[in-house]
């Protein structure tokens, strides 16, 4: 079932609860009122007539203690039946054409004062009867029919079902059309998820649209397809860029095996070259192939982040690499602060700078942290001008270093890293020699 059809059921569920509710209450309270007018009706009719005041309480045929004169018939009004039943217990009808009332033996042993009032049912027809003792002895009995009041009360439920229908409909109706409006972004973020899934093209447009929950549904949609697009985009420009940095030791590698296959006729001194630059070559396609490894993971998806110390992680890089190239490599962390984020991703990319400070420079390496900024310093060749907007890079290198190891992408992990936890990254020249390479963190929250 649609999201339509479900609101659209939904609001004519919700009237239709509402209408029978306020129906029903309409209805009782109506139908109450209705017996309660009957009801005070007869009894005023009662006290009006049962009475020996005045001209009432003359006789209108017959005499004795048992006399039934009967009050004139307008008195009654609008009773449609009145009889007095003796005490021997003969009826006289008091408006002539009306209905014969069954008596009940319990209303000649009324006493005085005391009221009755029942619904009975004379020829088929419904009506309201109250008996009450007779001033000049016997009972008095006055009954008007239900027949109009049923049949009011009868237009009003067929009126009061008609109008919850009609309202039942005005709601699904209403329903329906906020379920279209509410449901076309939707549609129109299913058509579009539809076709990518079909032709994998995530270039073209998505509207956003719609209000509320609905619009930020489809923004997120639209950021995350977005997000997905820049990703791929990512990854054909680095298996392109990586096709195209791998011919050069392949290449190499190439030169070398030939030459290997005529290695008895080399001197000694041109053998041990070859090897060397085919070791070299392995050697080199080897660190691209763990650095685009690298590159292409996504480590944020399986590391969580945590908070941390910059100052501590940049000490441990440090007494490493000091281990590993042998050249002293100096921390200041006196003005360091805690961060948020991913420890292996920040050693990967404090690893990186150190690495490329040590490469390209000689002398002491030093790590200042500094709030949540960390900087790497050397003293070697220094960064050119042009240089300094691009050697973030994927794959470039400077022309001073090309002949040198190394593939390029050092610097990009660190870029890709330090962009992945929302920060930073920056190098200048130094005053005197050298660059200053690093990046700035967003400050916890």
């Amino acid at each position: 079932m649609t999201l339509r059809w479900r609101i659209a059921l939904i609001l004519a569920a919700v009237a239709l609860g509402v209408g029978a509710f306020a129906g029903a209450s309409a209805y009782l309270t109506t139908s109450s009122q209705i017996h309660s007018s009957i009801d005070d009706n007869l009894r005023s009719r009662a006290e009006a007539t049962n009475t020996v005041d005045g001209e009432r309480g003359r006789p209108h045929g017959g005499d004795g203690p048992d006399s039934r004169d009967c009050p004139p018939a307008g008195s009654f009004q609008p009773a449609s039946a009145a009889q007095i039943i003796g005490t021997d217990g003969a009826v006289t009808s008091c408006i002539e054409g009306g209905v014969a009332l069954p008596t009940v033996a319990s209303d000649l042993q009324l006493t005085a004062g005391t009221v009755v009032l029942r619904t009975i049912s004379v020829q088929n027809q419904p009506y309201r009867v109250l008996a009450t003792p007779w001033h000049d002895g016997g009972t008095l009995q006055i009954a008007r029919s239900l027949s109009e009041s049923n049949a009011l009360l009868s237009r009003l439920r067929w009126q009061l079902l008609a109008l919850i229908g009609a309202a039942m409909l005005l709601t699904a109706g209403l329903g329906w059309a906020i379920a279209t409006r509410l449901a076309r972004p939707i549609v129109r973020l299913r058509d579009a998820t539809e076709n990518i899934a079909t032709t994998l093209d995530l270039t073209s447009p998505m509207e956003v649209g719609g209000t509320g929950e609905v619009r930020g549904l489809t923004a997120s949609f639209a950021t995350m397809i977005e997000a997905v697009r820049k990703s791929q985009e990512k990854q054909r420009r680095l298996v392109s860029d990586a096709g195209h940095e791998m011919r050069t030791p392949l290449t190499s590698l190439r030169s070398n095996v030939e030459l290997l296959r005529k290695i008895e006729r080399l001197p000694e001194g041109e053998r041990r070259e070859v090897v060397n630059d085919v070791l070299e070559d392995i050697d080199e396609l080897s660190a691209l192939l763990g650095e685009l490894v690298d590159l292409a993971s996504d480590l944020a998806a399986t590391e969580p982040a945590e908070p941390l110390s910059l100052g501590d992680l940049a000490r441990t890089v440090a007494t490493r690499m000091s281990r590993r190239s042998g050249r002293a490599i100096l921390v200041d962390d006196s003005a360091a602060q805690d961060v948020v984020g991913r420890p292996r991703q920040l050693d990967r990319a404090i690893s990186n700078l150190v690495d490329n400070a040590i490469k390209y420079s000689d002398g002491a390496v030093e790590i200042e942290v500094k709030g949540t900024g960390l900087t790497v310093h050397d003293r070697g060749r220094g960064i050119a001008a042009a240089d300094l907007d691009r050697i973030f890079d994927r794959f470039y290198r400077a022309v001073e270093v090309r002949t040198e190891p190394g593939s390029g992408l050092g610097l990009a992990i660190v870029e890709e890293i330090v962009h992945s936890h929302g920060g930073q990254v920056f190098a200048h020249g130094r005053d005197g020699g050298g660059s200053s390479i690093g990046f700035t963190l967003p400050e916890p929250v």
